[in-house]
């Protein structure tokens, strides 16, 4: 047999490597698609349980821009109505604030373009492509981040567009079609969170609208029952008597009745006093109206000094539920008062454990804990806790008899976001059914 030159057996020598090389990038691939599909199950059920909108789109961001190794990444929401894009989390050490609302008119910009045609797009240079319209002061800011190489994918349920995630770099920066099959796996994950969110807020706009109207039949049939229907019998009785002196003190007794029910429509004192004070204040209230109607009632308010309004606030996801909680509290000695036929009414208050605090309306009348008839006032409590993340039980007072209306509010504890691991793992597997894409177009006290 002939022997071979050297140069065959070099050049046989790097077919051989360059074959060892190939194998062991199929086995490189092999595990990461069982990573793949193993952190892209855990990556899904950790968004599946963040009912936060902010926090399930700031994962999602964070993990692009670590993954590519960007300095920006941006997500929008697409509104519907105007077909304009809202941008609702970035990653951007700088200058997150700056974006997080930032509007794109219907169209515009590099994501508008990728909505509307409805696939990936990339542009070399963000502010050279023809394609891209933006108004001057967008363009200002774009210049001023520094970043020119941009890349988007459109978000999509049900072959319908919803939103758009993007990437952005400074110039030079190159996105193949291997990142945007690696961004589009992340934007199916920011597609879920997203329409979780509207069909949560959705479903909740219908529930306020239908409750908000039977509130307010509630308040019209409150002020039709117990000021007008007494204000009438009052001044016929004036006029068929001439005893004008009563009829002051029964109209100064209606004017009294009705700031009570505008200051629970809009409780001012629990801005300026806070939860506690209100709360005594309306427990005062209770008493002093059922005194006018001729019945004993008397009320405490137990509450040691370690839990405070701070306190109290701390238990809340928001500012904003403050109001509600307050509700469900009012609702609750409203019914006592009406509907108990009993002689005192109670607030206790109390934290049985760290990160707990319990405020419970208990009195001594007849509904030994329910089960009560469904009714406005019970469906807005329900309604209410649900809403700011409280527990409400209704329970028999013992051994007095009577009933215990309990909230418990719970400090609420952000969960821990994916590893960055998990997440670079996971996306690794979309890469293999994204299409390839053009150089420059990437698919106590007792008162």
């Amino acid at each position: 047999m002939k022997s071979k030159t050297k140069a065959q057996l070099i050049a046989e020598l790097k077919v051989v490597q360059a074959r060892v090389a190939g194998l062991e990038r199929q086995v490189v691939e092999v595990k990461h698609a069982a990573e793949a599909a193993r952190a892209l199950a855990q990556l899904s059920r950790e968004l599946a349980g963040t009912l936060d909108l902010a926090q399930s789109t700031e994962r999602v961001v964070r993990a692009v821009a670590r993954l590519f190794g960007v300095r920006h990444s941006l997500l929008f929401r697409l509104d519907p109505a105007s077909g304009s894009l809202i941008c609702v989390a970035a990653a951007d050490g700088r200058s997150r604030e700056k974006w997080i609302g930032w509007t794109l008119p219907a169209g515009t910009g590099l994501a508008g373009l990728a909505v509307m045609e409805g696939r990936p797009i990339y542009s070399s240079d963000l502010l050279a492509d023809p394609r891209i319209t933006l108004p001057e002061w967008k363009l200002e800011r774009i210049r001023e981040e520094g970043f020119r190489s941009m890349i988007t994918v459109p978000l999509k349920v049900g072959g319908e567009a919803i939103g758009a995630l993007t990437l952005a770099d400074s110039a030079g920066r190159v996105f193949t079609a291997e990142a945007s099959g690696l961004l589009s796996a992340f934007a199916d994950q920011a597609a879920l969170a997203l329409q979780h969110e509207v069909h949560h807020l959705e479903s909740r706009r219908r529930q306020l609208l239908a409750y908000i109207e039977k509130h307010a039949m509630r308040v019209g049939e409150e002020l039709h029952h117990e000021i007008l229907n007494t204000l009438c019998a009052y001044l016929a009785t004036a006029i068929d008597e001439e005893n004008y002196s009563e009829a002051k003190k029964n109209l100064d007794a209606l004017v009294a009745d009705l700031r009570r029910i505008m200051n629970n429509l809009y409780p001012k004192d629990l801005e300026t006093e806070g939860l506690l004070w209100t709360i005594q204040k309306r427990l005062d209230d209770a008493r002093d109206e059922m005194l006018h109607h001729g019945r004993e009632c008397t009320v405490t308010f137990d509450c040691p000094a370690t839990i405070t309004n701070e306190t109290i606030m701390e238990s809340l996801r928001d500012e904003s539920h403050l109001i509600l909680l307050y509700r469900v509290a009012l609702e609750a000695i409203i019914n006592a008062r009406k509907h108990s036929k009993g002689t005192s009414i109670g607030v206790k208050i109390r934290s049985p454990k760290p990160d707990v605090v319990e405020i419970s309306i208990h009195d001594d009348g007849i509904g030994d804990g329910g089960p009560f008839a469904a009714n406005v006032g019970i469906a807005l409590m329900s309604q209410r806790a649900g809403e700011i993340g409280a527990e409400l039980e209704y329970t028999a007072a013992y051994p007095q008899g009577g009933t215990v209306v309990l909230i418990r509010l719970k400090h609420q504890h952000v969960t821990e976001a994916p590893t960055a691991a998990q997440v670079i793992a996971a996306i690794k597997s979309h890469s293999q059914l994204t299409p390839k894409l053009g150089a420059d177009h990437a698919t106590g006290s007792k008162r």
